[in-house]
């Protein structure tokens, strides 16, 4: 029997009241890929808290979800599915696990660890088992469910980021996030080369028969040569947009895998093609066909004109497991004719943005949710759009409860679930759960996401090509050959102006880059052309076709968000965050890290480092065109997200995708890169290894978040607990220790959810008063009582673990006051002082009490002075409490 630790007098934990939210709140923003869930007997809707890290539980007794409990599971959970009335499964993208949520005692029972990023899991076959995408790794696990922790089958995924699921029983069907669509990019040299169909090799070639469309503004300079996007048609032939055959220059061939379909029997995987690059969600129909929504891109077509506005179109398709060669594919905005950039807000309304749910009632109706445009569209059998209905903000996940005539949709912006009738097609409630978000990330996330608010057709956003924030994985040339030249106004290596030419309007096709982790790497853009965010302003009209740009308000809101966004995990780096001995490409990836940042292997004089200053990997400089032999200058990139681009290898006939590293993504690996004439490596063998060993290193970048960060360790009990889960334990608890990581625990304990924050040396529970040793809280762990620890980025172990939202008071110190833990308006102390006419309950003769005394201070429950709106919401967050 171990007590708890009391804190002596003088002892007490230093902690503030309340962190500023950029202390301890931290912006993965992870995707959500199935994040609602029903039970079969329609009693509990589950929903996932992704910022929050936590699955909120709702009961159904009627059509409206009632809130029931919060559910500590991993970071950044973004699926849940039911395997049964009585258990649960939780996806958590960011801890590589899985939570096994026991559903009669509301608590984590088992934590399973799987590959990097999982995305989502089915039950299928017989006896079913578990099918656990896992999107970095391009895997599908599949587990035993009745024997969860034993080693899993890994089935490869021939495509990039396998996300969504879905299951006919029999068959397992996985959506492949970044499947590409058949374009890919030839280099600059390659373009000028013979194996050009324009006369005197042309570079750039026209793009409207012998001219260009827009026609070149008179009085600029020639245009730089450039690389050129070319897309694979129907019969194979490779052609850019001006339909030359480009064939004899690509080596290579490229996937296009849509849909993966798993036979759950004997795992045998075969593939669909041909619908989209972004396949965002699936789900089997009534019929037993597939349904797919997503978007694909027109990154073919060259120049930012000939884009405006209509450069995406958001797709619909349906597929014939059994005859996958047949796909038909629609738009699912058939209002649109995409003749003209920018419509009546009216029309934009109309639109179905960022598709990520579909669902099928019996009748074989499809109600598909737009994330980007804040509604669900509706459509029949034949996929004739037949219905709308308006929605919270970023509805993600749609449940169909169709005996009752309802369909609950979980938005995401906004933390609340949209009740929705299926007769009527009309919004009927909206539910609020707790949402950790800051206020300002919120409003500032709209200028990345809302299809409505930023573009002039009301189906695309910036987030259109920066997937969630990140990148889309493809090329686009956004040139212009009627544009400008714009003076050169950065630092150019060597100083500033010292060799970078200004930039020429016609630049070539650019990678997309993501839009994460943009605190200190300006300037921005491949050719550090826009100095700012702020300077990517005008693309809301000449790229999205808004009628206006933002606000210099709404700009500082965009720009605030876009900072705040952190990358997960490198998922190369040991526990402590150090690099490996070795690497898949048989390089060593500290002796790379020698290479990077002490030896000088540029000209013989300069290590890495002098461009690729860690620790993101830029100096925040121009390079000129002529010390790196490119035709035009490039700004030094950040590094930290290189493991993202893999996939592609110019050799080869079955890539994942068709770009590659550099800034037209023509370069297919690091290895071919460190080639480059000006790098001096060791001659024969010893050079290539060294190439090797520093390829390993960049595929090994720090991210900027720490490697254990989102790593779980979960006892049942001190006595059971492996060696390997202590010494992970002991682990966590050293880097806690060291101020690397933050580590949370979790505990259902006397019948209520405890939580617990590791400071000065202890963890600290969300009592005051109550701390315990490592060990003790370990000792604790027995069943029915385990402890799941979190590792969580330093500064959010007090949010996550002893005071969820952020108002100062601690957890079970609010839940022993009767004031809700999840309410920062409810606090200790607020329910009573609610309770004006001392009856014992918060009820109408208070709210009677409060009204009358409007505008004095007869019923200051706020303390500023006066009754307002302000001590009513104190008011209604105690109605009915107890005392």
């Amino acid at each position: 029997m171990h007590t708890r630790v009391a804190l002596a007098a003088g002892a007490a934990l230093a902690i503030a009241p309340a962190l500023a939210w950029s202390q301890q709140f931290v912006a993965f923003e992870s995707p959500h890929v199935h994040p609602m869930d029903m039970t079969p007997d329609e009693g509990l809707l589950l929903a996932v808290n992704t910022p929050d890290a936590r699955l909120e539980v709702f009961t159904l007794a009627g059509p409206t979800p009632v809130h029931l409990a919060s559910v500590p599971v991993g970071l950044e959970p973004v699926s849940v599915r039911v395997r049964n009335g009585g258990e649960a499964w939780v996806v958590n993208h960011l801890s590589d696990t899985v939570s096994v949520v026991d559903l009669a005692t509301l608590r984590v029972v088992r934590t399973i660890a799987v590959s990097d990023e999982p995305a989502d899991v089915v039950f299928a076959g017989s006896p079913a088992r578990a099918f656990i995408s896992c999107s970095q790794a391009n895997s599908v696990e599949v587990h035993d469910p009745a024997n969860p922790l034993a080693p899993p089958v890994f089935l490869t995924i021939e495509g990039e980021e396998p996300r969504a699921l879905a299951t006919d029983g029999t068959r397992v069907f996985v959506a492949v996030f970044e499947s590409g669509n058949r374009t890919t990019v030839l280099g600059e040299e390659t373009v000028s080369s013979n194996v050009n169909p324009y006369p005197q090799d042309q570079n750039p070639p026209p793009n409207a028969g012998t001219a260009f469309e827009p026609a070149e503004r008179a009085g600029n300079p020639p245009a730089p040569p450039v690389g050129l996007i070319v897309k694979k048609d129907a019969q194979g032939v490779w052609r850019d947009d001006n339909g030359a055959d480009w064939s004899p220059a690509v080596a290579w061939d490229l996937h296009d895998h849509d849909i993966a379909i798993i036979d759950a029997s004997n795992l045998a995987v075969t593939y669909a093609q041909g619908l989209m690059n972004h396949n965002m969600a699936l789900a089997v129909r009534p019929d037993g066909a597939l349904g797919v929504v997503g978007a694909d891109a027109l990154n073919h077509i060259r120049f930012e004109p000939n884009l405006n506005g209509v450069f995406l179109r958001v797709l619909g398709a349906t597929v014939d497991p059994s005859n996958a060669a047949g796909a038909q594919v629609v738009d699912l905005n058939p209002h649109l004719d995409y003749s003209t950039p920018t419509v009546a807000q009216s029309l934009r309304d109309q639109s179905l943005g960022d598709p990520r749910a579909v669902v099928f009632d019996s009748a074989g109706r499809a109600f598909v949710a737009g994330m980007g445009s804040n509604n669900i569209a509706v459509f029949d059998a034949s996929m004739t759009r037949t219905g709308r209905i308006e929605v919270g903000e970023g509805p993600t996940g749609l449940v169909l409860r169709e005996n009752a005539g309802h369909i609950y949709a979980l938005n995401r912006f906004d933390g609340s679930i949209s009740v929705v009738s299926t007769g009527a097609l009309t919004e009927t409630a909206r539910v609020d759960f707790y949402d950790p978000t800051p206020q300002p990330l919120r409003e500032g996330r709209r200028f990345l996401f809302d299809t409505h608010l930023t573009s002039g057709l009301g189906h695309t956003s910036c987030a259109s090509c920066h997937t969630d924030g990140g990148m889309d994985n493809l090329a686009w040339d956004l040139g212009d050959p009627a544009g400008a030249m714009k003076p050169f106004n950065q630092a150019c290596t060597g100083g500033i102006g010292a060799g970078c030419e200004d930039w020429h309007p016609m630049k070539g096709p650019m990678a997309t880059q993501t839009l994460v982790g943009l605190v200190g790497v300006g300037p921005l853009h491949w050719r550090g052309d826009r100095e700012d965010i702020g300077a990517f302003n005008p693309a809301f009209q000449s790229i999205l076709g808004d009628d206006v740009v933002l606000t210099p308000q709404e700009m500082s809101l965009f720009e605030q968000y876009l900072q705040s966004r952190r990358f997960g995990p490198s998922p190369f780096r040991n526990l402590d965050n150090s690099l490996p001995t070795s690497f898949a490409n048989g390089g060593n990836p500290d002796d790379g890290r020698v290479l990077f940042t002490n030896a000088p292997i540029t000209a013989g004089v300069f290590a890495c480092t002098f461009c690729h200053a860690l620790p993101t990997g830029t100096n925040g400089t121009v390079t000129s065109a002529a010390a790196i032999q490119e035709t035009q200058s490039i700004k030094v990139p950040q590094l930290r997200n290189l493991f993202e681009k893999t996939g592609f290898d110019e050799t080869g006939q079955a890539n994942n995708r068709g770009f590659g590293f550099i800034k037209d993504g023509s370069i297919d690996d690091l290895f071919t890169f460190l080639q480059f004439p000006g790098f001096q490596f060791s001659g024969g063998a010893a050079g290539d290894q060294e190439r090797r060993d520093l390829e390993a290193f960049l595929l090994s970048f720090d991210t900027g978040t720490h490697a254990a960060v989102g790593q779980q360790v979960f006892i049942e009990s001190i006595g059971s607990a492996s060696a390997v889960d202590q010494n992970r334990l002991d682990d966590l608890v050293a880097l806690a220790g060291s101020g690397a990581i933050g580590l949370v625990a979790h505990q259902k304990r006397d019948g209520v959810m405890r939580g617990y924050a590791y400071i000065a040396g202890q963890f600290q529970s969300d009592r005051t008063g109550e701390a315990y040793e490592p060990f003790e809280l370990a000792a604790l762990a027995q069943p029915g009582s385990e402890v799941l620890y979190t590792a969580v980025p330093t500064g959010s172990e007090v949010r996550l673990g002893i005071d969820r939202d952020s108002d100062g008071h601690w957890n079970y110190d609010e839940i022993l006051a009767c004031a809700d833990p999840a309410d920062p308006i409810s606090v200790p102390g607020s329910a009573q002082a609610a309770d004006l006419d001392a009856s014992g309950e918060v009820n109408g003769a208070d709210l009677g009490i409060l009204l009358g005394a409007w505008g004095t201070p007869g019923a200051d429950l706020t303390g500023d002075g006066t009754t307002d709106g302000a001590d009513l919401g104190v008011l209604l967050g105690a109605w009915g409490s107890c005392q």
